[in-house]
């Protein structure tokens, strides 16, 4: 009987077990699948100075409200605060600091005053007095290195946003124009808003230039935060006529994605690029942002101009969201997407030859795949070993047979309808430096043996500059550039 029993109870216990493995494994991908809401942010914004030789901002105020809405929508924790005094600040940070055992990761805007002293950087709060003496500057001044202390930690990643570097309140006496350089804490990144020992404009519309620029991309998708500030850095450039260039320190040991974890519906996406592609206007700005974007980035912003022109009824139509597309519909519109392609990445040249079309296509391939996390090399239209090796990485990351082995318009269509990282580990191959001038024509030696030059390399004459790689490896540290 006692066998009888164990008998039974084991396919009970295995059952059991079974069903507790497939809930623990719906509960990781569903959590997989969602944003992290553990991220904290501190954002603060001062306008009225209460000193007359300080002067007011509106904009500062204006920047921490957007910005917070922004990050609010990016699953943050918001603390915002405006018009802080010295006990303010120090509330407001000692409230954050008490969040941090369950923060992954920090970020903190500072928009207001900022002056740099011998080289150390301070954040002023509306209540500093009157400037006619450093003791007096900095007597309720905030200590940004001490801020970076405070809240750095290897373990969580930090980042710092300065439109802080405003002009010397007291003149050429004492003191510097702008921020310096700091020391960046473990894991941590800091912006500013323009170069070291320089000064920013508050701006003539509701936000900064540098807050523009940042609102508007810190939200889209996929975009990880090396490739924001080179964006932010452009935009602030041109908005300010070369009078600001944003600037920024870091060593961040691993990339950060504001939206990483959003999943964008393919049909969505499929047709945004249809309406595009169908305005002669937007299709013309579609190829401006293929610049300096990859093809799915340059659809966003492009269908978001659209969208806000368009009005209301536009507006009305479901944005991308989470929700994975059906097989079904996936193929549905992979049909629309490369029907699409061969106009946009084919047809367009139509003065160029087939070689100069084949290398705008590899490029175009190389592009998306190193916005799926596939590729780290040289975006340069030249398919060679290190290009096979990325694809057949992203084949095996999306667990689908291997197909093309060369760029085709298909091909281009299926990465463009990925969203996320898809590669984890992305493939990055050392390239082969190019024979020096001095070198025998041709030929390069290998152990003593000549060995034949690739000749099949196309010109970079005439091709768009190659977008720089996504992720951040040094920054600006000591001794370092980046």
């Amino acid at each position: 009987m006692a066998f009888y029993r164990a008998f039974f109870t084991i396919p009970a216990v295995l059952f059991f077990v079974l069903l507790t493995a497939v809930a623990t494994r719906a509960a990781v991908e569903e959590q997989a699948g969602a944003q992290p809401r553990n991220r904290l942010a501190i954002v603060i914004g001062n306008s009225n100075y209460q000193s007359a030789r300080l002067d007011r901002l509106p904009n500062a105020g204006n920047d921490a409200q957007r910005l917070s809405e922004s990050l609010k929508r990016l699953n943050f924790e918001v603390l915002s605060a405006s018009d802080l005094t010295s006990d303010g600040f120090k509330k407001l940070l000692g409230d954050a600091e008490r969040k941090l055992p369950t923060a992954t990761s920090v970020l903190i805007f500072y928009a207001g005053h900022g002056i740099q002293i011998q080289g150390e950087n301070y954040l002023l709060p509306i209540d500093t007095l009157d400037p006619d003496n450093v003791e007096k500057l900095t007597a309720r001044a905030i200590r940004l290195n001490e801020v970076i202390a405070r809240f750095a930690s290897r373990d969580r990643q930090t980042f710092i946003f300065l439109d802080a570097c405003r002009n010397n309140p007291m003149g050429q006496g004492a003191g510097s124009d702008g921020l310096a350089q700091v020391e960046v804490g473990e894991n941590t990144f800091v912006a500013f808003a323009t170069q070291p020992g320089n000064v920013t404009v508050d701006g003539a519309g509701q936000n900064s230039p540098f807050t523009t620029a940042l609102l508007k991309n810190v939200e889209i998708p996929g975009l990880s935060i090396s490739d924001m500030m080179i964006r932010v850095r452009n935009e602030t450039e041109a908005l300010t006529v070369g009078r600001q260039v944003p600037w920024d320190q870091s060593n961040l040991r691993e990339q950060f994605y504001f939206t990483e974890q959003q999943v964008l519906d393919p049909t969505q996406l499929s047709a945004s690029l249809s309406r595009i592609l169908a305005d002669p206007a937007a299709k013309e700005k579609l190829q401006v942002e293929l610049a300096s974007n990859d093809l799915q980035t340059a659809v966003l912003i492009v269908g978001q101009t659209l969208r806000s022109v368009e009005g209301p009824a536009a507006a009305s139509a479901p944005p991308a969201g989470t929700q994975v597309a059906t097989l079904s519909r996936m193929e549905g519109a992979r049909d629309s997407v490369v029907s699409g392609l061969e106009t946009l990445i084919v047809g367009t040249s139509t003065g160029e030859d087939s070689e100069a079309k084949a290398t705008e296509l590899a490029r175009s391939v190389q592009t998306e795949l190193r916005r799926l996390g596939c590729y780290r090399m040289e975006v340069d239209g030249d398919w060679g070993k290190g290009s096979t090796r990325a694809l057949a990485d992203y084949y095996r990351n999306t667990k689908q047979a291997a197909g093309a082995t060369e760029p085709t318009v298909e091909l281009l269509g299926d990465l463009f309808l990925r969203s996320g990282r898809i590669c984890k580990q992305p493939v990055a191959v050392k390239k082969v430096r190019e024979a020096s001038a001095s070198t025998d024509s041709g030929r390069r030696a290998t152990n003593g043996k000549p060995t034949k030059q690739r000749s099949t390399r196309r010109s970079n004459s005439g091709t768009r500059p190659a977008a720089p790689p996504p992720d951040i490896s040094g920054g600006i540290g000591i001794g370092g550039v980046f």
